[in-house]
């Protein structure tokens, strides 16, 4: 059994004191108390929150960063930037996916994500035939979560089309692409391989309306009731366009008057939705998954984040493209495009919790946790021992209260808050440096040098 005491702490009732928690074998709290006896377990001081639940990734992704950022036509868009993506990714093998993914999950650990749903469609050989064990490379984003200590949502996704209405897939994505009885093989495979893996958690995820059909989503539901379900939509205005042209409806609209929306769905982005949409999603409590910098780097717009908070809808946030990650970076940007789009400042409030860092923070943990399907929502009994001390050493945080740490973090220019990350008890993170910082990186780099030099 494991004890900790905490200087500060940021519990699911809010900020306390010398408070201790004890923590299962497993990493699980088993109570949380007032100090009494410092004598035995450790004593952790500065400011200690929960780690935020990274609701969306795509871990291949982290490598081609900056590679994108070069205009190729006078209209460049999220479908240009998809064409160098297919490109990148033409040439991954598995072990270069593991080494991606371990430098990318020890990247989010440092910036203060505790948890990740990996949105994976990388299935197949550069041939686009499948490996002989269908489910290689999800076995290597496995590995790779394993050796950065990251526990993760494994969402193997169905892609069959290239559009709205069975369209035949394209060239460029031949690696995806699985028919309903191949995606259940290896769904099944994966549902063996999560009993072995505490670490894991196994979803489901269609990729968007133009990669499945009703068909083929009303099956891929049936796979798994309870699982986390998850799905792009209303991303760009092209897809608005041609979902209207294919069925007659709005993406979200259409989601809803054909399927039962629960609150085990998360539909990433919804980054185009119409007021009646947004009250739709809110009523039925799917978590909203925002990447608001990626989002912003491909100029797909602005989530209406003020209308939908004040229908009480649920969200989280996510890296997606992996351009950026820090959660606090992630958040900040969320609240700058409303700032920017309403004119006003502090936007994302409530009147219980008036304070932007406070709020955003709390409320993108709890759609995360629900998002991942993970015991993680705070530092509360029966949780997951995950958790960011930030140090209030630095000059940022001097004289201030306990109501402004959230605040400091998210909109402070510093970089240097966060000392040490733990996971299920254990110190991941110790002082801004990964337990596995330079084998991770070493292995990185040297799959890079062979990547690039083909390029």
């Amino acid at each position: 059994m494991q004890q900790l005491h905490f200087e500060h702490i940021l519990l699911d009732t809010g900020w306390a004191e010398g408070m201790t928690l004890e923590i299962d074998p497993s990493g699980y709290i088993l109570s949380i108390e007032r100090t009494m006896n410092k004598e035995t377990g450790e004593t952790i001081t500065g400011a200690t929150i929960p780690g935020m639940p990274n609701l969306h990734s795509h871990a291949f992704q982290r490598a081609m960063a900056g590679l994108a950022e070069k205009r190729a036509s006078p209209t460049d868009s999220f479908w240009s930037w998809r064409k160098v993506m297919y490109g990148f990714l033409d040439m991954l093998e598995p072990e270069d996916i593991t080494a991606i993914t371990a430098q990318l999950y020890k990247e989010l650990l440092r910036g203060g994500y505790t948890g990740v749903a990996e949105f994976h469609y990388l299935h197949h050989s550069r041939s686009g035939q499948p490996y002989g064990d269908k489910s290689l490379m999800s076995q290597a984003v496995i590995e790779g979560a394993k050796e950065a200590g990251m526990p993760i949502t494994l969402l193997p996704v169905f892609y069959a089309h290239a559009g709205f209405g069975g369209l035949p897939p394209e060239p460029g994505q031949q690696r995806f692409i699985n028919k309903l009885d191949r995606y259940q093989e290896l769904f099944c495979a994966l549902q063996c391989i999560e009993k072995q893996n505490p670490g894991l958690t196994l979803g489901i995820a269609p990729h968007s309306l133009r990669a499945a059909t009703k068909d083929e989503i009303d099956e891929l539901l049936k796979l798994s009731p309870e699982s986390p379900f998850h799905i792009h939509i209303a991303e760009q205005q092209k897809e608005i366009e041609d979902c209207i042209a294919s069925y007659g409806k709005r993406p979200v609209e259409w989601l809803y008057e054909n399927f039962n929306v629960d609150d085990r769905w998360c539909l990433v982005h919804a980054t185009h939705i119409t007021d009646a949409e947004i009250t739709q999603i809110a009523k039925s409590r799917a978590v909203v998954g925002l990447c608001p910098l990626t989002e912003a780097n491909l100029g797909d717009g602005i989530f209406p984040a003020k209308r939908f908070i004040s229908e009480e809808g649920s969200f989280g946030v996510g890296s997606d493209s992996n351009i950026c990650l820090n959660a606090a970076r992630e958040l900040e940007s969320l609240e700058y495009g409303q700032r920017l789009l309403h004119q006003e400042r502090n936007v994302l409030t409530s009147k219980t919790l008036p304070n932007v860092g406070r709020f955003l923070y709390e409320k993108s943990m709890s759609g995360g946790a629900r998002a991942l399907g993970q015991p993680i929502s705070g530092l509360q009994v029966g949780a997951r021992a995950d958790f960011i001390v930030l140090n209030l050493q630095h000059p940022d945080f001097y004289g201030r209260a306990q109501e402004n740490f959230l605040d400091i973090l998210l909109f402070s220019a510093a970089a240097d808050f966060k000392t040490d990350v733990y996971i299920a008890g254990e110190k991941i993170v110790k002082q801004g440096q990964h337990k596995r910082e330079e084998e991770i990186t070493r292995t990185y780099k040297a799959r890079m040098s062979k990547l690039l030099a083909s390029l």
